[in-house]
């Protein structure tokens, strides 16, 4: 059921020499165009079947190197699910109808048409060398599709119907749903697949190579082009093809979001300080283990006097594909801006961050509409959002006196500040947080009054196990007050909102449309 590319035999016929020049093979291949010189190769599917020949190693094994002379080509694997089904079948007593001449031509076919194509399919060339290597040479060089075709007896008018065939059986592939994804990949990863999945994407790199040889006979005017599948509304074999270039051919980017491996975050939170980097990833981690998933990036800004634009321009602008109708397909996923700071420098009032905000959703915009695409003001105000604790620094606007006095007191302790051992440090500790609480000056100014150092880091890890209790237990009590955890929650369904969108929905329609 399963012929020999080749069968390589001992007895010469003077008509089948080929005058190509000895290659003097070491392997299967060398061996075969030797064979051909020597007129000592025969075609399998002429010659049909004989018990004559030999198909198994001799009992004694004394030749390590025997060889029944049969050569088969690797794209004979396509076949061996159908070749294996028809076996069993022929087993159970039924009549065997398994075409051998049909699939023997388009093996033939693939054989010849490989040199040609399958090095731009891979990514990769690798050829023999010394006389072989200049036979397959000359090849590339010489030969057109229709002439390789005629050798191997496939009619050309079949090249679509049977690429069709082997990317509807492609279809069985377990893992069909990541082919926007399997299709951006290297020969070096998916030749790394098995079974099932290696054999599928074998399917659709022999029905590449069979398109890519029809393209170029109809580009001279022998075939018809094949269909041009931009808007069809229904699946055909060839929306599969692994050199689909039609425009719903989803981007690498596209395709990563939507298989939730985009490697750009869906919000990008700006932090101030050291006490805000150490608590706010391990309350989204903790408390909804967003952080695992890589769709927040926390950074730190030391400081409020920091500039956004850059970020806003490079980070957050979207990244916009082709129009459908009053939308924008999007070629990445969005990623959001959310800053939280402090109250001071230009977040100090309502109108300072309301006025930076707009700076940022008008860089932005400007960029959206340098690809040809519009933007909504809903869309904006979802890409950009400006926070403050309330008046109150972070450490003063979520800790009570009680929460930060035991922690002060620890850090004086382990740097053996002046007094922390005094009856009156506590007392002195309150009324100084309590001094600075109620002008909103950072908790610094209570620091250096009661000669502590600051140390931010250390700070953070001792209030970290009394913010992570209040914030559970706000949560379990339905009564969400800390200023950190309301932000933690409002960029969790930030997340989830930005998973949602593909596309710019742009302006409201005015009625011009």
């Amino acid at each position: 059921m399963l012929l020999p590319l080749y069968r390589v035999t001992d007895t010469v016929a003077e008509g089948r020499r080929i005058g190509i020049g000895a290659v003097g093979g070491m392997n299967v291949r060398g061996w075969t165009f030797d064979a051909a010189v020597e007129g000592r190769l025969r075609d399998p599917a002429d010659e049909g079947f004989s018990a004559a020949w030999s198909y198994t190693r001799p009992q004694d094994g004394a030749d390590n190197y025997w060889w029944n002379g049969f050569a088969y080509s690797s794209w004979q694997l396509l076949d061996l699910k159908n070749v294996l089904s028809a076996y069993r079948s022929v087993q159970r007593g039924h009549r065997h109808l398994y075409s051998q001449r049909g699939r023997h031509q388009l093996v033939l076919a693939l054989a010849v048409l490989s040199p040609l194509y399958l090095p731009g399919i891979l990514g990769q060339l690798s050829m023999p060398s010394g006389r072989e290597g200049a036979i397959f040479r000359r090849l590339r060089a010489g030969m057109m599709p229709h002439e390789l075709l005629a050798v191997a007896g496939f009619d050309p008018k079949k090249l679509r119907g049977a690429a069709e065939t082997l990317l509807a059986r492609s279809n069985d592939d377990p893992i069909q749903k990541w082919l926007p994804l399997v299709r951006y990949a290297s020969y070096e990863g998916w030749s790394k697949f098995k079974g099932a999945p290696l054999a599928c994407m074998w399917q659709r790199v022999a029905a590449e190579i069979l398109l890519r040889a029809h393209e170029e006979l109809a580009g001279a005017g022998e075939l018809e082009a094949l269909p041009d599948l931009s808007g069809q509304q229904w699946w055909t074999p060839l929306h599969d093809r692994l050199g689909a270039d039609h425009v719903e051919v989803r981007t690498l980017e596209r395709a990563l979001t939507e298989l939730g491996l985009s490697p750009h975050p869906r919000v990008i939170l700006l932090v101030e300080g050291e006490t805000e980097l150490f608590h706010v990833p391990r309350l989204l981690d903790e408390l909804f283990g967003i952080m695992r998933s890589q769709q927040v990036r926390v950074q730190i800004t030391k400081g409020s006097g920091f500039s956004p634009q850059l970020i806003a321009r490079y980070g957050i602008m979207p990244r916009v594909g082709r129009r459908v109708g009053n939308r924008w397909l999007l070629d990445a996923s969005l990623t959001a801006l959310v800053i939280a700071m402090d109250p001071e420098n230009r977040f100090e009032t309502r109108e300072q961050r309301e006025d930076e905000r707009r700076k940022l959703q008008e860089a932005i915009q400007e960029g959206v509409k340098y690809q040809d695409a519009d933007i909504s003001q809903e869309e904006l105000d979802l890409l950009v959002r400006i926070r403050v604790w309330g008046e109150d620094t972070y450490e003063l606007a979520n800790f009570t006196d009680d929460e930060l006095v035991p922690a002060i007191t620890m850090i004086a302790e382990e740097q053996a500040s002046p007094g922390y051992n005094s009856p009156s440090w506590e007392t002195n500790l309150r009324d100084n947080l309590q001094y600075y609480r109620t002008r909103h000056k950072d908790i610094k100014k209570a620091l250096d009054r009661m000669r502590v150092n600051e140390d931010k880091v250390r700070l953070a890890e001792l209030l970290w196990p009394v913010l992570r209790e209040k914030c559970e237990r706000e949560l379990s009590e339905g009564r969400e007050e800390t200023p950190v955890l309301k932000l933690v929650l409002a960029v969790r369904e930030l997340v989830g909102r930005i998973n949602s969108i593909y596309a710019l929905a742009g302006p409201a329609d005015d009625g011009n449309e």
